[in-house]
């Protein structure tokens, strides 16, 4: 499958070269959570997706978490959108060092969160989750938006950090 497809004799347009560009997102600051296991919205990172398109999203979450509150994420789409994607990212819950194990797990969009596991040397490593995924919109345009928070409430922040990246690219 092409995106978008060309036809002999179509002209060239700005809006069709722009329909090809990649959508590209980073954290231009830090963003905290405290004591609260509630999902908040992303300030920076989340992408506006067309109605009717198919998208290949990537991205690169910087974070720090104690160990004693962790990290959890989890996506909203637009309506009737679906969007399966995995997350490479360390385990949750690690008694010593930075959480042991890599977690790799397929979710869904609105369906729960996601695991993240912090470091017992407090908020001030920078952990890492790799995310890879597909979402596929209906008739609806909207975001997709990151939201995330501590996984156990505690009263060391976890923070998602400046830098991380989210992209998507349409593939259809």
């Amino acid at each position: 499958m092409v995106y978008p497809s060309w036809t002999a004799g179509q002209k060239i347009t700005a809006a069709l070269l722009n329909s090809m560009q990649p959508l590209y997102v980073a954290k231009p600051s830090d963003q905290s959570v405290t004591s609260s296991t509630t999902n908040v919205n992303d300030t920076a990172l989340f992408l506006t997706l067309e109605a009717n398109a198919v998208y290949v999203v990537s991205g690169l979450l910087l974070y720090s978490a104690h160990q004693d509150g962790d990290a959890r994420i989890g996506w909203t789409v637009p309506a009737s959108a679906t969007f399966a994607w995995i997350c490479h990212a360390q385990t949750a819950g690690g008694t010593s060092g930075i959480a042991a194990g890599v977690v790799v797990d397929v979710q869904a969009a609105g369906a729960g969160t996601f695991p993240l596991g912090g470091a017992d040397t407090g908020n001030s490593t920078v952990m890492t989750g790799l995310l890879s995924g597909r979402v596929v919109t209906s008739g609806t345009a909207g975001n997709l938006q990151l939201n995330w928070a501590q996984r156990v409430s505690s009263g060391t922040a976890t923070i998602m950090r400046a830098g991380s990246w989210l992209t998507a690219q349409r593939v259809a």
